[in-house]
């Protein structure tokens, strides 16, 4: 039994969205962004003790969180986003982050800004066995000589896409993954890498994702989009 498009049940696991700074010294100091984020209903995540200024703290990870969406923070590599469940709750959060920043540091989350990124799973349940839909799009003759080979019966366990002649370790680039579930072979898992120095590139790819990704499982199932 196949499930409709509008039956097709789409599970999200984890989102995150944020933007990676193109500074020297990341601009945001520790102590500030916990004070500010605090002042605005922000609660705080747990820290170890901080050292007096003026020494500045290198840091990595949580630093808040709201309404079960947790700000992360990565002084070494610029980086700045939200995690939680749902893309959308993440760059709404997000959003009111740069904003909140902007007004009480002076400092923009939209300006020197390297590439934006997002980072998404999702279960999918379309009513079939996904390991065996993977299969129609597999190379038959490829998948014959690798058989032979290790001198197994062997299938594709994924789909996987990428920009034609992009180089993987730069700023423009995103990776989309299509495979079985692996605790529920009746499930697709997709993952998503995305990152994009253009905010509006950033923020169509997102508005879109969803539904593209649902319209290249069904591409997989063969039918229609």
């Amino acid at each position: 039994m196949h499930m409709s498009k509008n039956q097709t049940k789409m599970i999200p696991q984890e989102a995150r969205y944020g933007v990676q700074l193109d500074y020297v010294i990341f601009p945001i100091d520790f102590r500030d962004i916990r004070r500010v984020l605090a002042k605005n209903g922000y609660e705080l995540s747990p820290v170890e003790r901080l050292p007096p200024p003026p020494a500045r703290i290198s840091f990595s990870g949580e630093v808040a969180r709201k309404a079960e969406m947790g700000v992360v923070v990565d002084s070494g590599s610029g980086e700045i986003g939200v995690v939680g469940m749902s893309l959308q709750q993440v760059k709404d959060l997000f959003e009111e982050l740069a904003r909140v920043i902007n007004s009480e540091l002076n400092i923009s989350l939209y300006e020197n800004v390297g590439y934006y990124w997002c980072h998404v799973h999702y279960k999918v349940d379309t009513g079939r066995t996904p390991l065996n839909e993977i299969a129609k799009v597999e190379n038959k003759d490829y998948i014959a000589r690798f058989s032979q080979i290790l001198r197994e019966d062997l299938t594709s366990f994924s789909v996987r896409l990428a920009p034609k002649n992009a180089i993987i370790n730069q700023q423009s680039w995103f990776d989309i993954a299509i495979e079985p579930d692996i605790l529920n072979e009746k499930l697709y898992h997709v993952g998503v890498v995305f990152r994009n120095p253009n905010r509006n590139k950033t923020e169509t790819f997102v508005r879109n994702l969803e539904n593209n990704l649902l319209k290249l499982i069904e591409v997989v199932e063969g039918s229609k989009t």
